[in-house]
């Protein structure tokens, strides 16, 4: 019976199949390595900029030029208008003791100036001698090519060694009573000169302190 068993679980091993082997999985693919990245190019180094020139100073702005002052108006170019007010006869006295005297035109402008006097007395007499003479004596133009010669008394109108008008008064005598105390540059101002005088023929006497 035993034996009977056994060939009935051999007969019973055979029967049953074998059952196959289960497949062996297949091997997972390795997966392929990502192809190394290459390295981004390195960017070329930026030229160095060049410096920027440096802006150039503006140059400083010149100061407007300052007006220049009116030049005061000199005595040639005195106006008869100007010289309107009263003037003077203003005696002054010398170092050495002897007396002169200036005419001053309305403005305190010195006109012109007497010879030198010895005495107070002679001096006051040379102004006596300007108030009779000046206000009816012509006008001798010696700067003419033809000179027309007057009579004493009479002003003189001659060039200076600088080439400017001068004007003399002399007396019915032909002595020098007075000079102008500058040239002119112009016939006319030298004329103004003369007409002041004449307008202050008969202005006051004006003594020096000491007298």
């Amino acid at each position: 019976m035993a034996e009977t068993k056994k060939k009935d679980t051999k007969a019973a091993a055979k029967a049953e199949p074998a059952k196959k082997a289960a497949p062996a999985k297949k091997a997972v693919a390795a997966k392929k390595e990502e192809p190394v990245k290459k390295a981004a190019p390195t960017k070329k180094a930026e030229p160095p900029k060049k410096p920027v020139a440096a802006k150039k100073e503006e140059p400083a702005k010149k100061a407007a030029p300052a007006k220049k002052a009116e030049p005061v108006k000199k005595a040639e170019e005195i106006t008869e208008a100007a010289v309107g007010g009263k003037g003077m006869f203003a005696i002054k006295r010398a170092n050495d003791g002897r007396y002169m005297f200036n005419v001053h035109a309305g403005n305190t402008q010195v006109i012109a100036s007497s010879q030198m006097y010895t005495t107070m007395a002679s001096c006051r007499n040379g102004i006596k001698s300007v108030g009779v003479n000046a206000p009816i004596a012509p006008i001798e133009d010696q700067t003419l090519t033809t000179v027309n010669k007057e009579k004493c008394p009479k002003f003189q109108i001659y060039f200076d060694k600088a080439g400017k008008y001068r004007f003399n008064l002399l007396a019915a005598n032909g002595d020098n009573i007075l000079s102008c105390t500058q040239g002119y540059t112009q016939k006319s101002s030298c004329k103004n000169g003369i007409n002041s005088v004449i307008n202050n023929a008969n202005a006051v006497i004006v003594l020096p302190e000491e007298d």
